[in-house]
């Protein structure tokens, strides 16, 4: 399926993000980008890497973008790489663990609903994560 964020030059989600990522990914990043993982992740007090926000853009330090409009166009340096987060965005976990499709996301009608499958692999992803996986 090709996403219609791609096609709109939508980079909404890459924008003030608090996307976890697994050591596993950091290492991955690390080694395609030559970057030291300090450089793209922070660790908050349960141990968990989170990616990184430019200071300037405001956006995931790997959307190459010059603003830092919400709608402005981005691409991802890393997208073949990108975290298993980002890879089931726009799909999020609500309060009640169930699968919903984020509010942020400006195209929710392009998307399947999620189903059961989809909050598995978020409970899974999000597990891992605070297992330090």
């Amino acid at each position: 399926m090709r996403l219609p964020c791609l096609d709109q030059g939508c980079s909404r989600c890459c924008r003030d993000t608090t996307m976890p990522i697994s050591r596993d990914e950091a290492a991955r990043l690390s080694r395609r980008t030559g970057m030291a993982v300090e450089d793209f992740a922070w660790e908050n007090e349960q141990g968990v890497l989170t990616l990184l926000n430019d200071a300037e853009t405001r956006a995931c330090v790997f959307l190459v973008t010059e603003s830092a409009a919400e709608d402005a166009p981005g691409l991802c340096a890393v997208h073949e790489d990108r975290p298993e987060g980002c890879r089931h965005y726009p799909f999020v976990l609500n309060d009640d663990d169930v699968a919903v499709l984020d509010e942020g996301c400006p195209f929710p009608e392009a998307f399947p609903p999620p189903g059961p499958e989809e909050a598995a692999a978020l409970l899974n992803l999000e597990e891992r994560m605070l297992r330090g996986g």
